[in-house]
């Protein structure tokens, strides 16, 4: 069994777009972000759906503090609110900068836990969170695969 580089920090929050979010502007937050959690070791991923953000940024304690002071300091989105805070072992998007999901292309119900991300604070809320972003591991991981199995394709 592999030991862990060091613990990390998870942060998951939410927010909202302070205009409408487009699909220009949600790719050039993708590509700054990005570039921005290759040079720090950040790893993560967004969803998002309408004008909400549901982002997951994990990586180095200080690292991912500095970067949760920058986003609540940033005026293009409002209403950030931090959902799960928590030490780590294992990056959970070890191989993704920023994944991003548009959750547009699913019916709400059909996303586990989804809704408890709107949800005040408890520990069932929380224990959905995390089925939530169990879903999104799993989606990443296939998504990697997928990516992997298309490289390696004749053309």
């Amino acid at each position: 069994m592999t030991q862990p580089e060091s613990a990390f920090l998870s942060v998951t929050y939410v927010s909202t777009s302070a205009a409408p979010l487009t699909q220009t502007a949600l790719e050039a937050i993708l590509s700054q972000s990005r570039e921005n959690n290759g040079r720090s070791g950040l790893t993560g991923m967004l969803a998002v759906r309408g004008d909400d953000f549901f982002q997951v940024i994990e990586g180095p304690s200080a690292v991912v503090r500095h970067v949760l002071q920058r986003l609540r300091d940033d005026t293009r989105h409002s209403e950030l609110r931090v959902l799960v805070e928590e030490e780590i072992d294992y990056r959970r998007f070890p191989d993704w900068t920023m994944r991003c999901e548009n959750l547009d292309d699913y019916p709400a119900d059909s996303i586990p836990g989804y809704r408890a991300s709107h949800e005040n604070e408890s520990d069932a809320r929380r224990h959905r969170i995390l089925d939530l972003l169990r879903w999104f591991q799993h989606r990443a991981t296939r998504a990697l695969a997928e990516r992997g199995r298309s490289a390696t394709s004749p053309s």
